[in-house]
């Protein structure tokens, strides 16, 4: 879906559907490309069934990309840059223009020049669109890069987000290395065009980590980290705490990545009296991949912010499963999503209790023409149950799309 909030374009399903999703061993190369799509929309302003706000449109969309790749001695580069532009038939005053733009940059080269073996990469994503944050499918490469994508919607409202971090490992044996990590973000909201049932939040947001990872075996490597954040909106709240973790290179084929531990949560909120609490950390990513498939199942729990309502610290769970298949049709791609979600607010009682369940799903097909062209047919579904103030708000969605992603190189 294009507008929403993510990370570099074109790395959905692992860059499977996107055909200036290319990768080079040297030099220097752009790849203009430009997404072309229709679709049936049934809420196009993400608004909440008893709000009397719900629309329906038939939605054209239009999405012009320029990706630069730089492969050096040094270091490696891939950035995007992207404008998209939707129409809408029957509510035409919807209609935008929106830009997104992100690079990842790998210096590892670069940093080995100072100790052999380290590893340091940092990327960055900005978006500015009236699409709301939505819940998360289909992002094989970079699910929970983005602490906003846990399942909680608001309605449509105009958003800017941009989203800074690097990661940093330094090998201090010949089995450890020191590991540090740091992403530093925000999410700001203008105007919206539907009545909100709460105010919309703006936040600021740091996370780090900092630890030791040991390589047991050619297959398994365990770390221990700490880490903390910190999010500020109306008040903050902070968290500070450790993990284990296990990384398992099963096969060739498939590896497990895990860690689990536990947080203090420590918040801070006008007009409401500062509390202490502990609570769960931990992810679970189990990846299949060979020549025909592509298969992740996901699980992470972990403390994010409320950005409606009123400024709170929600304990969300996040289960997931994303398929891209080879069919016997050749170039013909399958792909499809699931993902379930519940957020809860940390020692949240009676009345003003802020709550969600949130589930999604999407399934389609892509059909590669030739390595340039690629057509699209998917369908997405999306449910959301909030509840505040003694009052539910559930949002439902579906979207039919047929699309164009034309690679111009």
């Amino acid at each position: 879906m294009s507008g929403g909030m993510g990370g570099i374009p074109g790395t959905a399903y692992g860059g499977a559907t996107d055909p200036s999703a290319l990768q080079i061993t040297d030099g220097f190369r752009l790849i203009p490309s430009v997404f072309v799509g229709e679709r049936y929309d049934t809420n196009v302003l993400f608004a909440a069934k008893n709000s009397g706000a719900v629309k329906e449109d038939y939605v054209t969309t239009a999405t012009p990309q320029l990706r630069g790749l730089y492969a050096g001695n040094l270091v490696t580069v891939n950035a995007a840059a992207a404008a998209f532009a939707e129409y809408y038939v029957k509510n035409t005053a919807l209609s935008y223009v929106g830009t997104s733009a992100g690079a990842m940059i790998d210096a590892s080269k670069l940093a080995s020049r100072v100790r052999e073996g380290t590893r340091l990469n940092a990327f960055d994503t900005y978006i500015y669109t009236p699409i709301p944050p939505a819940f998360l499918t289909g992002d094989v490469a970079g699910e929970g890069n983005n602490p906003y994508l846990r399942g909680f919607q608001v309605g449509r409202a105009n958003t800017q987000s941009n989203i800074f971090g690097a990661n940093l490992a330094v090998p201090i044996s010949q089995v450890v290395d020191l590991t540090g990590g740091y992403t530093r973000g925000f999410i700001k909201f203008g105007s919206t065009d539907v009545q909100q049932p709460g105010a919309l939040l703006n936040t600021n947001f740091q996370t780090y980590t900092a630890g030791l990872s040991m390589k047991m075996s050619r297959q398994d490597t365990i770390s221990l980290n700490f880490v903390g954040s910190e999010y500020v909106s109306e008040g903050t709240f902070a968290t500070w705490g450790s993990t284990v973790g296990w990384t398992r290179l099963f096969t060739p084929n498939v590896s497990l990545i895990s860690n689990a531990g536990a947080q203090l949560v420590e918040t801070r909120f006008t007009g409401t009296p500062s509390s202490t609490t502990i609570a769960p950390v931990g992810r679970l990513t189990l990846l299949w991949k060979d020549s025909t498939t592509t298969l992740t199942l996901a699980y992470n729990v972990g403390v994010t912010p409320a950005y409606q309502f009123q400024p709170q610290a929600l304990l969300s769970n996040v289960a997931s499963v994303s398929l891209t298949q080879q069919t016997a049709i050749p170039e013909l791609l399958g792909i499809g999503s699931l993902s379930y979600g519940r957020g809860d607010q940390i020692g949240g009682t009676g009345s003003t209790a802020i709550s969600y369940d949130s589930w999604g799903a999407n399934g389609g097909f892509i059909y590669r023409v030739t390595p340039k062209t690629f057509l699209g047919l998917t369908y997405f579904y999306q449910n959301n149950d909030q509840s505040f103030g003694g009052q539910s708000f559930t949002i439902n969605r579906q979207v039919v799309q047929f699309s164009l992603n034309q690679a111009l190189y």
